[in-house]
């Protein structure tokens, strides 16, 4: 079975979205104790692996809402878990 690994700060987004709901990135980076372009990186590997999507942000065509794949949202704690387990084996 192929693990899948969360970018950095990948676990910080989810939890950010998935307790704020959707936000913009700059609405992202003000909540997440992370670097700007760790954030970046990390919201574009998630849109990626299809665990976020984006919307259009109508008050400000310049950006985007990004929320969480409600598919997705159901497996957060097993995404979660995973990321753990394998840094409690290292």
């Amino acid at each position: 079975m192929k693990r899948r690994k969360l970018p950095r700060g990948g676990e910080d987004i989810i939890k950010v979205l998935d307790v704020g709901g959707p936000m913009t990135q700059k609405q992202i980076l003000g909540s997440v104790d992370q670097p700007e372009r760790t954030i970046r990186y990390g919201i574009r590997r998630l849109l990626e692996k299809g665990i976020l999507k984006k919307m259009s942000n109508l008050s400000d065509m310049r950006s985007v809402f990004y929320y969480l794949d409600p598919a997705i949202r159901e497996n957060f704690e097993f995404l979660v878990e995973e990321k753990i387990e394998v840094s409690q084996e290292v």
